[in-house]
């Protein structure tokens, strides 16, 4: 446990983790400052929520002399690494730690944190309902957007925490120590933030750096052979398709565990849909399974699981076309597993904001599947540049615009899918606010 009290901690950015972040530390004693660039709404109204709490703060941007004077720097995910606050205290020696650490310095329960390029969201809430469904006390939180830090303080040693972690809080973790930490897969994610793919794993799999022999390891079984997870120090069990200690075969969930082979159901049963979802599912049982669940709840829950809003979500049917709302496709490979997913021919509406991944990588697929593309935002003619020559495009000034412009062209038996490949902030406050407004415009 971090020892806080009186202490000058200042926070960087007041977003939601940066405000569950200055709530705790506030609570724990420390005398909190905060620094934000911005100065919207949505500030002010946390600033106003933490003046019970005599914080200081400053906005619409960062001063040296505001930020230098204190002994610990907690910053938020979306905080750029170049900040002001954060180069300030790398030059004078100030520690500086994430949300998310400051959260877990103060948890007393068992933690299972989730990562992974795609599949987070919903893997993170299908363990948490497993769990809460087997009668344990459970807390879904962290990236998932309820941050950890806003909950430990509510929580007692007998809660456990299901915890979506995301790259940008691995960055900045120095004791974060998981029971179980899962690995879902790494793919073209965040070249805004990473230097490379590599750089992008090394930080992924910080998840276990300080795991030890009585704690689990999740991994999918794509990474079974990579040198990185001879470093892992905790008991490692694989998932995946075909091999793994849960795997799917032969249109069924088999588990080895003990040695011993069980078919916990049919593939048929399960209601999510696509290959990636199979996947997140046998990670589920293998958790599910280390924390003692019996067959009968793990399958009775992932039957009733609903899945999660903006993730492949059917929107509507409207004269034989299906409208689905993929806004959570923040990233190309994400998009890929959605396409992969469907049967039905797709006008696809893509674009925003270009986070540095090779479109061309799933050029066949596109081809294949894709009757014509629907172009949004600032990297629309990226995605033209890379498509274009295969498939039709058309732009479009917005959301409504793009709804229309896609309806127009698909057929009776066609699909209509919102699966941008790109963040939403050149147009939306969030990946959420992105799919309530197509979801809107498909409804009107």
């Amino acid at each position: 446990m971090i020892n806080i009290e009186n202490k000058k901690v200042l926070v960087v950015g007041l977003g939601v983790s940066g405000y569950s972040a200055a709530r705790l530390l506030s609570k724990k004693g420390a005398l909190v400052k905060i620094t934000d660039s911005s100065s919207d709404s949505e500030v002010r109204v946390r600033l106003d929520k933490l003046s019970k709490y005599n914080v200081d703060y400053e906005l619409e941007g960062h001063t040296s002399h505001f930020c230098s004077d204190v002994d610990l720097v907690v910053t938020s995910p979306g905080v750029s690494p170049e900040a002001l606050p954060i180069l300030l205290a790398k030059e004078k020696g100030i520690p500086i730690i994430g949300e998310l650490e400051l959260a877990s310095s103060f948890c007393q329960g068992k933690i299972i944190a989730i990562t992974g390029t795609n599949g987070k969201s919903t893997t993170t809430e299908l363990i948490g309902k497993v769990l809460s469904d087997a009668g344990i006390k459970t807390c879904v939180c962290g990236n998932i957007g309820n941050p950890m830090a806003g909950e430990v303080y509510f929580r007692d040693k007998d809660t456990t925490f299901v915890v979506e972690v995301s790259s940008f809080q691995l960055e900045t973790i120095k004791d974060f120590k998981p029971y179980i930490s899962v690995l879902l897969n790494v793919t073209d994610d965040h070249y805004d933030r990473h230097a490379n793919l590599e750089e992008y794993k090394k930080e992924k799999f910080k998840i276990f750096s300080n795991q030890s022999k009585n704690d689990w390891a999740v991994i999918n079984h794509t990474f079974s052979s990579d040198p990185i997870v001879d470093k892992i120090d905790s008991r490692i069990v694989f998932f995946g398709h075909a091999e793994g200690s849960a795997r799917i075969k032969d249109g069924k969930v088999i588990y080895s565990f003990n040695d011993e082979e069980n078919v916990l159901m049919e593939t048929s049963q399960i209601p999510l849909i696509g290959r990636h979802n199979l996947e997140n599912v046998a990670c589920t049982l293998l958790v599910s399974k280390i924390m003692g669940i019996s067959d009968g709840t793990i399958k009775d829950s992932i039957k009733s699981f609903k899945g999660l809003a903006h993730r492949f979500e059917k929107v509507a049917d409207i004269d034989g076309v299906e409208f689905i709302d993929d806004s959570k496709a923040t990233n190309i490979d994400a998009t890929k597993r959605a396409l992969e997913s469907i049967e039905k021919k797709v006008v696809l509406i893509a674009g925003g904001i270009d986070k540095g991944g090779d479109y061309l990588s799933m050029l066949n697929l596109v081809e294949n599947k894709v009757k014509a593309i629907i172009l949004i935002g600032e990297a629309k003619e990226k995605i033209k540049e890379a498509y274009g020559g295969k498939v039709p495009t058309q732009s479009a000034d917005s959301m409504k615009d793009a709804v229309r412009k896609a309806k127009s062209i698909a057929l009776k038996g066609e699909a209509v899918m919102l699966s941008p490949m790109c963040s939403s902030f050149d147009m939306f406050s969030s990946y959420k606010e992105r799919g309530d407004v197509f979801q809107k415009e498909v409804m009107s």
